[in-house]
C-alpha cells in the first residue's frame, strides 16, 4: 500500500509541473506576440552595388561604403527583413560628377529605398546622407615580361636557346597615372636546382601588391627553356683588316687567332671557321702602341659563348709601291 500512494503522489506532483510549464510557455508565447505586433526600429546595412559605369570609368576605392538605413516597422515584418542580406544598385549613368568623384545624396534617391520595403514600413534615417565615389579613367598599357628564374645546371648542361615566356607581354588596364610607373611586370622568382632536362613550369606574375583597380590581361606566365649538353670547341679563324687607307700596305702576326666557343653537343659539328669574324680597325689604331687590338664581330646563334685567346697583334705599316 506503501508504494501505491508514493506512486500515486509522484504522478500528481508531475501533472502539476507539466501544467506550469504548459502555462509558462503559453504566457511567453503569449509576450512574444504582442511584441511582435507593436512598431520596432532598427537600423539595417546595405551593400552598394555599383551599376550602369561607363566603359572606360574606372572606381578607384577598394570597397565601396556600406549604407545604414534605420527603418520603423512591426515585429513581424521586422523578422522578415532580419534574415535578409540587402543590397543597394547604385547607378551611375545617373549621378552627377565632377572630375574626380560621382556624388550620390539619399534626398534624390529615397524612392529607390522606398520600393525595397512595403507600404508598413517607414524610413526613418540614412547614414550617411551623402556619397562620393572616387573614379579614374581607365587606359591600357602593353608591357613585357621579365623572367625571374635562375636555373642552376648540372656540370656539362645548359640553356640551348634563352627561356621565352608565354606571353612574352601583358596588357595592363587602370588609371594613366598608375601606369606611366609601369614598364615591365616580372614573374615570381624561382630557383631550379640540378636542371638537366628541359625547363617548362607556370609561374605567377609578381602584382600581388598592385592597386587592386588594376586588371591585368593574365597573372600568370608559362616558362619554357630548352636545355641540352654542351661542350667546348676550338677554331682558328683569319682577321680581317678594315678601312686602311689607300697606299699603305698593313702586315700583322698572326694572321689567324684562336676561338674558343661553347656550343651545345648536337650543333657542334656544324660549326665551322667560316662562322666566326675577327675584324681589325685601322681607324682606331693607337699609333704610339706597337699592336693591333683584334675584335670578334660575329660568331654562330648556336654558341653561346666566344672568346678570343690572342687579344693583341703585331703589325708593319709599309707604303705601297
Amino acid at each position: 500500500m506503501k508504494k501505491v500512494i508514493e506512486y500515486l503522489r509522484q504522478k500528481i506532483r508531475a501533472k502539476r509541473l507539466n501544467v506550469f510549464l504548459l502555462f509558462l510557455l503559453l504566457a511567453f508565447l503569449i509576450s512574444m506576440l504582442s511584441k511582435l505586433s507593436n512598431p520596432i526600429t532598427h537600423t539595417l546595412q546595405f551593400k552598394l552595388v555599383p551599376t550602369q559605369l561607363p566603359t572606360r570609368v574606372l572606381l578607384t576605392e577598394k570597397e565601396l561604403p556600406a549604407l545604414e538605413v534605420t527603418i520603423t516597422t512591426s515585429g513581424f515584418n521586422m523578422l522578415k527583413f532580419a534574415f535578409q542580406k540587402f543590397k543597394l544598385n547604385i547607378n551611375f549613368s545617373k549621378l552627377q560628377k565632377d572630375d574626380k568623384v560621382y556624388h550620390w545624396n539619399e534626398s534624390a534617391h529615397r524612392l529607390e529605398l522606398n520600393q525595397i520595403f512595403n507600404s508598413k514600413t517607414i524610413i526613418e534615417n540614412v547614414r550617411p546622407a551623402n556619397l562620393t565615389f572616387a573614379y579614374a579613367t581607365q587606359f591600357a598599357k602593353r608591357v613585357p615580361v621579365v623572367i625571374n628564374v635562375q636555373p642552376q645546371f648540372i656540370v656539362g648542361y645548359d640553356l640551348k636557346t634563352p627561356l621565352r615566356s608565354v606571353p612574352d607581354s601583358i596588357t595592363i588596364v587602370g588609371p594613366e597615372e598608375n601606369l606611366k610607373t609601369i614598364d615591365e611586370v616580372s614573374t615570381e622568382p624561382m630557383l631550379l636546382n640540378a636542371v638537366k632536362t628541359n625547363i617548362d613550369v607556370v609561374l605567377d606574375l609578381a602584382i600581388s601588391e598592385s592597386p587592386s583597380f588594376l586588371k591585368f590581361s593574365t597573372t600568370t606566365a608559362h616558362i619554357f627553356g630548352e636545355v641540352d649538353k654542351f661542350t667546348e670547341g676550338t677554331v682558328s679563324v683569319p682577321v680581317e683588316l678594315v678601312n686602311l687607307p689607300e697606299g699603305l700596305v698593313v702586315s700583322i702576326f698572326p694572321k689567324e687567332i684562336p676561338v674558343v666557343y661553347y656550343t651545345s653537343l648536337s650543333t657542334y659539328d656544324a660549326i665551322t671557321a667560316d662562322d666566326f669574324r675577327i675584324e681589325c680597325d685601322f681607324n682606331t689604331l693607337d699609333f704610339s702602341s706597337n699592336f693591333m687590338i683584334p675584335k670578334l664581330v660575329s660568331y654562330p646563334k648556336t654558341v653561346k659563348t666566344a672568346e678570343l685567346q690572342l687579344h693583341r697583334l703585331e703589325y708593319i705599316i709599309t707604303q705601297k709601291k
